[in-house]
This record gives structure tokens, C-alpha cells and sequence, in this order.
């Protein structure tokens, strides 16, 4: 029987990386599954899936590493399968690049080569762009589903090894709809972001409120790690810039088929390494940056968690604080941290007297403004005693006494 590309080229003790969301290779990660039995250890980095084979058991041979507890590897982290590293975005690319993470091998999901012999990455261009550079061999999934991406980070014919051809859709990511909490967060939001600003959103429902409420403002630009289903309506809105052809970046789109065809060669949306997307020079010079993020919790100090739901890894850095960090360096720009005060309809407060040093993901000198439902706390230039009275006013209004009288448990008033 011929060997597989994958069996010919995988060597015991290989560190393999995979890559993302749509650059995830389905068959080439079941092919991996299915030889780990065979070799004494494979080290293997996944960040953000959406393959449900994450889900279930795999050989104990594999020994996968993350960044992250999004998705289908939440699994994993939260059965102690998969190590975490918690790291920036920024920190994860030159991690790569210097050889503090390994590369042997690298797993893509790619578009059919072009006329000139390239493959487009799709909507994923991320760290993995680094590991590829690094790797001794990148095998690839050809598939037609992949779309060409507007972008000039691409793998020739000649780089790569093409190691299966797929017809399988793209996994997707369905709209989420945000709630009326979320919606009064988005207009409270939409208030602080002037027309012609730079913004950056992830994904999900908050970001969707957000975008929602920004659908009236002119001349928007995106530099944003992740975008989702938002950014088509926001474009369709009339609130994005359109004549400026670097108006839109981004390094991974992750939503439903309608954002994939979206991101065509001749799309509003480029694709670009992270290191880029907070690089404020050429057309982002001089824009306000508005980098607008979400939290687990944040503590009356002005300290986010957006990793941690008590013990359990659920979260990620990822760019947080390399986005709150590019917004504060930009003329007129503003760090922005959103969240729900209270967990749902529970009698759990979002906003907390302190959040454990272990679960801090942004500290307290990196976030300009916070924006509950309650309104919004400006804690720039604030004393410790200012910034916990107008963080104090965000939360649900029966934790406040709680919260004023310093209770580390925040419990509500009857």
C-alpha cells in the first residue's frame, strides 16, 4: 500500500501546527489521529477549531498545545488534554520566528493554486504565516471551498506539499444574535466612536451590538484580528470606507458561508499577518483607533479577565492587549472593554471588587474605558479611589453596596 504524504513526511517527536478556523485541513487531522498510534510522541499546536473531532478522546501520543480555550479545543483544555500557553498574538508570531515554539511541520487548509502557481490561505492569516516559514515541510488540503483572499501572504505551488484534496464545506460560525443588555451596551459604545475612526471588534454577539449601532456612522476602517458577520453589514450599511483599498484588514474571518464569499480577491477585506494589523502607519496614521474588546469580569481596579470562568480555561489573550495597547498609542484613540454586568439573569456580577493576579488578561494601565448596560466609566487618568466609584456605578445596582464596602464575594442585595 503508498504511503500518505502525511505518514511519509511525520517523524516521531515532530512538533506539528495546524492552523485555524477555515485553515484547519479536516482530513489531514483525522489522517494525524490516525497514525499518532504509530509514533512515540507528536507534539501538536491547534489554536481556534471548529472541527468537532477535538471533541473526542484522541491518542495519548498526541500531545497538543493551544493558546486558547475557544471552540472545539475547549474541549480538550477542559479535560487537561491539551496544555495552554497564554499568550498575545504578537507574543505567539515571534514565538515562531525566534524558535521558542517549533515548527516541523505545518497543516493547512488552502484555495486550488492560481494561475501563477499560489495558494491562497482564505480567511486565516495568522501566526501560522510564521510557522509555515519556519516548518521543514507544509502539507496542504486543497480545497475549492477555500476562497482566494485579497492577500499578499500566499504559498506558491513550490513550497508545498499537497497531501489531500477535499470538497467538504467550510466550518461556520452562525450569527449571534445579541440581546437587549448588549444592544444598549452597542449604543453606549457607538457613542464614543467618532466617523472616520480606525475599530476593531472579534466576534460573537457582543461584537455584532456593537457593529449594529455603529451602522449610521461614515468612514469607518477595520484592523481587527478577527471579524465576523458584522463586517458585510457594516459595508452594506454605508458605514465603512470604500475608496481607500487598505481601508479593511484583518487575519481571520469566522462566521457563516455569506462572510467567506464576502472575502473575495477583489473584496473591501484584506488578509494580514497580526504584527501588521497594529501598525499604525500608511492609511491607520493619525486615525483614532477604537479597539473595542469583551470580558469575563472586571474588578474595580480597572483589571479585565477574559480567560478564566472560575478554574477553567474558556478564554484567550489572543490580541486584547496588543490592540488596547495600539489604540492608546494613536492620536484620539481609546481602549474600550465591554461587557454584560451580570452573568445572564443569574445573581452573578460581572463586575468584581478583584480579580485574581493568575486571571488578569489586561491590567488596569491598559484599559481607557468600561461599558456595561449601567453606562460608561471613563477611568483614564483616575485615582484607584475614582476609577472603583465610577467602575462601582457599571455594575447591576443591587451589587453595588457590595461592591462599595469592599466584599471580595459579591453578593446581591435582597
Amino acid at each position: 500500500m503508498m504511503r500518505s504524504a502525511l505518514a511519509e513526511h511525520l517523524r516521531p517527536n515532530d512538533h506539528v501546527v495546524v492552523g485555524q478556523v477555515t485553515a484547519e485541513p479536516t482530513g489531514l487531522v483525522e489522517e494525524l489521529f490516525s497514525l499518532a498510534a504509530g509514533l512515540e510522541q507528536v507534539n501538536v499546536f491547534c489554536g481556534f477549531s471548529l472541527n468537532p473531532a477535538w471533541g473526542a478522546p484522541i491518542d495519548p501520543a498526541l500531545r497538543v498545545t493551544t493558546y486558547c480555550g475557544l471552540g472545539t479545543i475547549r474541549h480538550l483544555v477542559g479535560r487537561g488534554a491539551a496544555r495552554v500557553i497564554p499568550a498575545q498574538m504578537s507574543q505567539l508570531v515571534s514565538y515562531f520566528q525566534s524558535g521558542l515554539l517549533k515548527s516541523d511541520v505545518v497543516l493547512l487548509q488552502v484555495s486550488p493554486a492560481d494561475g501563477e502557481g499560489y495558494h491562497s490561505l482564505g480567511c486565516a492569516v495568522d501566526y501560522v504565516w510564521s510557522a509555515a516559514q519556519a516548518a521543514r515541510v507544509i502539507l496542504v488540503e486543497v480545497n475549492p471551498n477555500v476562497p482566494c483572499t485579497r492577500s499578499e501572504y500566499r504559498l506558491h505551488g513550490s513550497r508545498v506539499v499537497v497531501a489531500s484534496v477535499s470538497d467538504l464545506p467550510l466550518h461556520e460560525v452562525p450569527d449571534e444574535l445579541p440581546d437587549d443588555r448588549q444592544l444598549t451596551i452597542g449604543r453606549n459604545v457607538a457613542r464614543l466612536v467618532p466617523d472616520g475612526a480606525i475599530i476593531q471588534l472579534g466576534i460573537g454577539s457582543m461584537a455584532a451590538a456593537v457593529a449594529h449601532s455603529l451602522s449610521q456612522h461614515r468612514g469607518l476602517k477595520v484592523r481587527s484580528g478577527m471579524v465576523g458577520n458584522w463586517l458585510p453589514q457594516l459595508v452594506a450599511s454605508g458605514a465603512i470606507e470604500t475608496t481607500n483599498r487598505e481601508a479593511c484588514i484583518a487575519s481571520l474571518a469566522v462566521g457563516t458561508r455569506s462572510l467567506y464569499d464576502f472575502c473575495g480577491p477583489e473584496s473591501l477585506l484584506s488578509f494580514a499577518p497580526p504584527a501588521q494589523l497594529v501598525t499604525l502607519e500608511g492609511p491607520a496614521a493619525g486615525v483614532p483607533f477604537m479597539a473595542i474588546n469583551s470580558a469575563i469580569e472586571v474588578d474595580l481596579f480597572g483589571q479585565a479577565n477574559a480567560e478564566f470562568v472560575g478554574t477553567r480555561y474558556v478564554g484567550t489573550v489572543s490580541g486584547q492587549p496588543d490592540y488596547f495597547r495600539a489604540a492608546r498609542r494613536s492620536s484620539g484613540g481609546l481602549a474600550i472593554l465591554t461587557l454584560p454586568a451580570t452573568v445572564s439573569a443569574t445573581s452573578i456580577s460581572r463586575v468584581v471588587a478583584r480579580i485574581a493576579g493568575a486571571y488578569v488578561t489586561s491590567a488596569q494601565s491598559d484599559i481607557d474605558v468600561i461599558v456595561t448596560e449601567y453606562g460608561v466609566a471613563d477611568i483614564r487618568a483616575t485615582t484607584l479611589a475614582e476609577r472603583r466609584r465610577l467602575i462601582t456605578a457599571l455594575a447591576e445596582p443591587r451589587f453595588r453596596a457590595a461592591l462599595n464596602e469592599g466584599e471580595d464575594q459579591i453578593r446581591p442585595t435582597k
